[in-house]
């Protein structure tokens, strides 16, 4: 009972926090149309903030894989936040879209802590229940990336977009000390496992050889390269889809986006299901197949049957990444789990940061209903990929 409750302990505030960064990191893609017009931006210049920012998270995983293997995940989480709150702060007063560019890089950067740190944490820390924990740590995600365009959407209509990311950093303060309360009372534990870590820069080379060398694992990173592509490309456009071609209005089709990130946690929750009876290939494969023909037809929709397309399309597409973090737990050892999640988070959001720049060029060049075509080749390449 003891354990049980100190496991409940453990993981509400890093389930909280997880929640936390994928709103910190849904929010600025969704903001991408406010910004844009305020400095009066192409899309393709849009699609470059969004680039630049998914790229510091996607990079930023790679060192932060290593500390996270050899060092104090809790620590590294807490310095990320409360250096994010900081710099938050600046966004109320800078003036021109450079410096707002700059002050979003450094906080991809320091987002870019969090994936590693704390599935390296929770690898190390419950031995044989670690697949339950990273469910119950997965759900913080699933509320966050469901509810963080809602969250800015209305904080832009009453206060501007400006606003956002100094708000959040009122309960982004709030879990870093949290996660400080919780450093210090597993302090003792976090020692023993410190001194097993082996993360260096020979344990990277290695693991780099791991994934040339095994097919297996391959394949699993390429794939995440292909969500992320995905992900990060309609989450910046959609917003802009809604608006140039439905004519909802910038804060309104920011907050109607919600529609398209809601089904995350349904979508995870089947995909890790199916994944224990059919294999997190199959899943994979067949999650990307039904995405492709929504992205497809979604130019063509009135709004109303648009929306509930999205909503379809939000709620299928989670079901990969559920795949995914399945098949890393299961071929890497939770030694290099830092790294191993490091490489997840670059493939990711590193890879998947060219999307929007893609997309912005498309949408610049042709229009903007034609800005999903090249999510839907991506997607048809994901799932031929994996049914191979």
């Amino acid at each position: 009972m003891k354990t049980v409750k100190k496991t409940g302990l453990t993981l509400l505030p890093l389930s909280a926090s997880h929640g936390l960064m994928h709103i910190l990191a849904i929010a600025l893609p969704a903001l991408s149309l406010l910004v844009k017009d305020e400095f009066q931006l192409s899309n393709t210049t849009v699609g470059l903030l969004s680039f630049a920012f998914a790229a510091a998270i996607g990079f930023g995983g790679i060192p932060s894989g290593m500390l996270s293997d050899r060092s104090d995940g809790i620590k590294l989480i807490s310095i990320g936040f409360f250096s994010t709150a900081i710099l938050s702060a600046f966004l109320l007063i800078v003036p021109n879209f450079l410096s707002v560019a700059v002050i979003f890089i450094a906080i991809g950067f320091l987002l870019s802590l969090y994936h590693p740190a704390a599935l390296s944490y929770i690898a190390k820390s419950f031995g044989d229940k670690r697949g339950k924990a990273y469910g119950v740590h997965e759900i913080g995600a699933s509320i966050g990336g469901a509810i963080a365009p809602l969250i800015a959407g209305s904080i832009c209509l009453y206060y501007g977009w400006r606003f956002v990311y100094p708000v959040l950093a009122i309960p982004t303060i709030i879990i870093a000390l949290l996660l400080i309360i919780l450093r210090r009372s597993s302090k003792r534990d976090i020692k023993k496992q410190s001194s097993e870590a082996q993360s260096n820069v020979n344990d990277l080379l290695v693991f780099l050889r791991q994934i040339i060398r095994t097919g297996s694992i391959r394949k699993v990173y390429i794939t995440e390269c292909i969500f992320g592509f995905v992900f990060v490309g309609a989450l910046t456009f959609v917003p802009v889809f809604l608006d140039e071609a439905k004519g909802l209005g910038p804060a309104l089709a920011i907050t109607v986006t919600c529609v398209f990130t809601a089904g995350g946690a349904i979508g995870k929750v089947i995909g890790g299901h199916f994944s224990d009876l059919r294999g997190e290939r199959k899943v994979m494969a067949i999650g990307f197949f039904l995405t492709a023909p929504l992205f497809l037809i979604l130019a063509f929709l009135p709004l109303f049957w648009a929306i509930l397309t999205l909503a379809l399309a939000g709620t299928i597409l989670p079901t990969v990444l559920s795949a995914i973090i399945s098949s890393v737990g299961k071929e890497i050892e939770p030694s290099r789990a830092g790294i191993a999640f490091g490489f997840l988070l670059l493939a990711g959001f590193g890879f998947g940061s060219i999307s929007p720049l893609i997309l912005g060029l498309v949408s610049d060049s042709f229009g903007i209903s034609t800005v999903f075509y090249p999510i839907v080749i991506a997607i048809i390449i994901g799932g031929i990929l994996n049914s191979a």
